[in-house]
């Protein structure tokens, strides 16, 4: 029988404090763990590490994270490519840009578009 490790029940949140999605994201993952680490990503300045960790548990492309509605992305990235690593210097300097709260637990992460999507981890 696989026991389960505090670091498979934790929820890290990562999140935009100022954002509506997040607050009720944080609230039902207060629900779903007793053990929820909420990261804000406009105080936290993620790595890269950190972001390439979380896109390969997402199993997502930079680009797929970003909100294409930003006055930002509009002027500075739409209609342009980059190389992976600058994808990920872009999330790391513009943490705002990202759509939506991202739930990880053990290996598994998932871009919360609706809060409720947390019940999923």
């Amino acid at each position: 029988m696989h026991k389960i490790t505090s670091t498979e029940q934790e929820i890290q949140l990562y999140i935009k404090l100022d954002c509506s999605k997040s607050k009720k994201a944080i609230a039902y993952a207060k629900i779903h763990s007793n053990n929820v680490n909420t990261i804000d990503m406009a105080r936290t300045k993620g790595t890269g590490t950190i972001w390439e960790n979380i896109l390969t548990k997402l199993e997502m492309s930079p680009k797929e994270l970003l909100d294409k509605s930003q006055p930002y992305y509009q002027e500075n990235i739409k209609g342009r490519d980059f190389e992976k690593r600058d994808w990920v210097n872009l999330l790391i300097n513009n943490p705002g840009l990202v759509r939506s709260p991202i739930a990880v637990r053990g290996n598994k992460a998932i871009l919360l578009d609706n809060p409720t999507d947390i019940y999923r981890i």
